[in-house]
C-alpha cells in the first residue's frame, strides 16, 4: 500500500470536511441574521405604523414564529364526587365547568402571587399544576388562570378563583384532555395579526394594546372541539381572536344547547 499517497488522499479528505462544515455554520449564521433583521423590521414598520394611527403599544409582541399543530381537545368533565375526600368544599356540575364553594372560606397566607395562591389552593383542586395566570384578565375579586398545553395557554379552558377579604370563597373549573393532530407548520407573526386588527379597524385611532400572546382556541363551547393556534389581542379591555395559520378573526364562543 502507497502509505504516502494515503496520507495525501486523507489530507484533502479532512481538507474538505473542514470546508464543507464552514460553510455550512456560515449559511446558518446568514439565515440566523436574516431572519433576525426581518423579524427586527417588521418590529420597526409596525411600530411606526401604530403611531401613525395614533395607536399605544404597552406590550413586547413575542418574537417566536413556531410551527403548531391544531389540537383535539375533549371535555370529560371533574366529577364531583371525585372531591369527597377534600373536606369544607360543596361541588357541583355547571354546564362544562366544575363549581366549587369553599366552607369556611380559605384564609390566603401573606402577600402572596396569583401562582402561589393556587399553590395555596392546590390541596383543594385537581390538576392544579396544569394552570397558568392570566395577569391581563383579573381582578381584586377575580382571579383568572388558563389551562396550559406544552406552555401555550387554552382559551378555552379556564379556572376563576373567587376572592374576598383575604380568603378564597371558591372557583370554577373547566378542564380538557387534550391532544395534537398531525400536520403541523410554522404561525404566522404577533405584528401580522395586529395588522389584520388595525386594518379591518376592530383596533381604532386613541386604544391601547395591552397584551399579545399565542396560544389556543375554539369558538365553540362543546364537549369535543378543533382548538387552533390563535393570536390573542388585549386591547382597551377588550380581546379578540386572530387565527394563526390564516390571519382570519376567530368568532366569538357560541354556547352548545
Amino acid at each position: 500500500m502507497d502509505w504516502s499517497r494515503t496520507k495525501t488522499i486523507l489530507i484533502w479528505a479532512f481538507l474538505l470536511l473542514d470546508l464543507f462544515l464552514g460553510y455550512q455554520v456560515y449559511v446558518t449564521r446568514i439565515s440566523l441574521w436574516n431572519d433576525q433583521d426581518v423579524a427586527q423590521g417588521d418590529r420597526w414598520d409596525m411600530e411606526l405604523y401604530l403611531k401613525q394611527q395614533n395607536i399605544a403599544l404597552l406590550t413586547e409582541v413575542p418574537q417566536d414564529t413556531p410551527e403548531m399543530s391544531y389540537l383535539d381537545a375533549v371535555y370529560v368533565g371533574i366529577s364531583p364526587l371525585s372531591l369527597q375526600e377534600m373536606a369544607g368544599l360543596t361541588a357541583t356540575m355547571e354546564k362544562m365547568s366544575l363549581a366549587v364553594k369553599l366552607g369556611p372560606p380559605q384564609q390566603i397566607r401573606g402577600q402572596v402571587t396569583p401562582n402561589e395562591l393556587l399553590r395555596q389552593l392546590g390541596p383543594r383542586l385537581i390538576y392544579a399544576d396544569q394552570y397558568m395566570a392570566d395577569m391581563y384578565q383579573s381582578n381584586p375579586g377575580r382571579l383568572l388562570y388558563w389551562q396550559m398545553y406544552e406552555k401555550m395557554p387554552v382559551f378555552v379552558a379556564p379556572l376563576e378563583v373567587y376572592l374576598q377579604d383575604g380568603t378564597i370563597l371558591g372557583y370554577r373549573q373547566t378542564f380538557f384532555h387534550m391532544r395534537k393532530q398531525e400536520g403541523g407548520r410554522q404561525v404566522i407573526s404577533g405584528y401580522t395579526a395586529l395588522r389584520s386588527l388595525v386594518d379591518k379597524q376592530i383596533i381604532q385611532s386613541g386604544e391601547r394594546i395591552e397584551s399579545v400572546s399565542l396560544g389556543y382556541y375554539g369558538s365553540y363551547d362543546a364537549d369535543i372541539q378543533a382548538l387552533a393556534p390563535v393570536w390573542r389581542v388585549i386591547h382597551d379591555g377588550k380581546q379578540h381572536f386572530i387565527n394563526a395559520f390564516t390571519g382570519a378573526l376567530e368568532r366569538p364562543m357560541v354556547t352548545q344547547r
